[in-house]
């Protein structure tokens, strides 16, 4: 697995690659890394990784701002943040963080991070689908929002827009429900992609909308809190 660690101190390198190389032990993984000490060097690498390590605040260009420029460069690759700042959280969710980690880094909160990152790249996080065309394998994490028409829907990934010749709920049975959630009857949105929402819209990373219907608020408000706090703080 290639990894790159893009933090303006080295000494926070180090410590992280050896919580890294623990993690890897259990699992039997090779971890490769590449350092990168400012945002800069790491939007030019051009190189394609399987998962960025980013401190939130460096001098110059902050965390955030550089991972809004990876998106702007169509670089999707998951990222997670480093911060003593808890409250960043609202944030991340502009450029579609992977997870964030409290520093100093906690073992079992990395180790949840890197199980869910394993995990989401297995077979198992993928979804097939036939159309006109072909058969499509779609990854779960990259569908923003499935929107039904008349008795078909599209599939909205960070990609693409797809006929699904199927209704909404045939899809919505496909999918986690601790992922996913259906805001509207023309509506099924992903959490991970949520940057903000309103009582009547849902506003998505790649800036498009969902409707919520205000029978669906309540449920909704807390289903979205509780994918938060268990995919961005590690709880359970």
């Amino acid at each position: 697995m290639k990894i790159a660690i893009c933090d303006d101190k080295m000494i926070l390198h180090d410590d992280l690659k050896k919580h890294l190389e623990e993690y890897a032990l259990t699992r039997n993984l090779i971890l490769v890394y590449d350092d990168y000490t400012n945002g800069y060097d790491l939007i030019a690498s051009n190189i394609e990784y399987d998962l960025i390590f980013m401190d939130y605040q460096m001098d110059e260009l902050d965390g955030l701002e550089t991972a809004r420029r990876l998106r702007k460069n169509n670089i999707q690759t998951p990222i997670i943040f480093l911060t003593s700042f808890p409250n960043i959280v609202f944030d991340t969710f502009e450029v579609n963080a992977y997870r964030f980690l409290v520093k100093p880094i906690d073992d079992e909160k990395l180790r949840s991070a890197m199980n869910d990152f394993l995990k989401s790249t297995s077979s198992e996080n993928f979804i097939l689908i036939k159309t006109d065309e072909d058969n499509k394998k779609i990854n779960i994490d990259d569908i923003i929002y499935i929107e039904a028409s008349d008795k078909y829907c599209y599939i909205r990934t960070v990609t693409d827009n797809i006929l699904y010749k199927k209704n909404l709920s045939v899809i919505e049975n496909q999918l986690p429900q601790d992922r996913f959630f259906r805001t509207h009857r023309t509506y099924l949105v992903g959490f991970r992609h949520i940057v903000s929402h309103t009582s009547t819209d849902i506003i998505f990373d790649n800036k498009e909308k969902a409707l919520i219907s205000k029978l669906k608020n309540t449920a909704f408000k807390k289903a979205f809190t509780d994918y938060i706090r268990r995919y961005n703080f590690g709880q359970e």
